[in-house]
């Protein structure tokens, strides 16, 4: 079975259809996810091994009360731990596929898709999971590996796009009704992120003018 999604991947990221998508599709939900925590797991090890070549930077700490540097300290200088890494990344994985294949699977349902929720992950899975690690290859290569995610990611878009027709054999605008409103629901769960973050700093920064005082 992995040989024989390795090989829906190849053809479906060489020759993309959604006729080609259909010709690999199957439904196994198991497997979909198997397939993607292997990529996971090579992810975290490319992550880990990344720390170890590219160290973050020295922080200046001069300007944080004793309190919080000592815990920002204790983060930049933690080494990378792969075990955790790779476990880390199974368990979210998992929980995050489940999650973003359902919303997607809940919104080609409400526009009339007749697809199984196996077929549509095993079909989103041919692309995904070899595209993260792609990603995080790109991720060594200083400028031009930017430059190639951006356009990868354009290119999973598309591919989403296609998946989705066949996944859930709904028509091509509807599948673009469903990536664009995926779209609105990612855009406003990172403004809140941004909001809540920023939040977090500006306590920080006050937290710390206070200390100086």
């Amino acid at each position: 079975m992995f040989q024989e999604m390795i090989n829906g991947s190849i053809a479906v990221l060489t020759k993309p259809s959604v006729a080609m998508f259909e010709e690999h599709e199957k439904d196994n939900l198991t497997w979909a996810l198997i397939y993607s925590v292997i990529a996971g797991v090579i992810n975290a090890v490319l992550a880990a091994i990344k720390a170890v070549i590219f160290p973050p930077a020295a922080v200046d700490l001069s300007g944080l009360p004793p309190e919080l540097a000592g815990g920002v300290q204790a983060g930049v200088a933690s080494s990378p731990n792969i075990l955790g890494a790779v476990l880390g990344s199974i368990i979210f994985t998992i929980i995050g596929l489940l999650i973003a294949w359902g919303i997607t699977y809940g919104l080609g349902r409400a526009f009339g898709g007749t697809g199984k929720f196996g077929e549509l992950a095993y079909d989103l899975s041919l692309f995904n999971a070899p595209s993260t690690v792609i990603f995080s290859v790109l991720n060594f290569i200083p400028i031009l590996g930017g430059l190639a995610a951006l356009a990868l990611t354009f290119y999973n878009l598309y591919l989403t796009y296609l998946a989705i027709q066949s996944g859930m054999n709904l028509p091509s605008n509807k599948a673009l009704y469903v990536i664009l409103i995926q779209f609105a629901i990612g855009l406003v769960l990172a403004l809140c992120m941004i909001v809540f973050f920023g939040a977090v700093i500006a306590a920080i920064i006050g937290a710390s003018g206070g200390f100086d005082q």
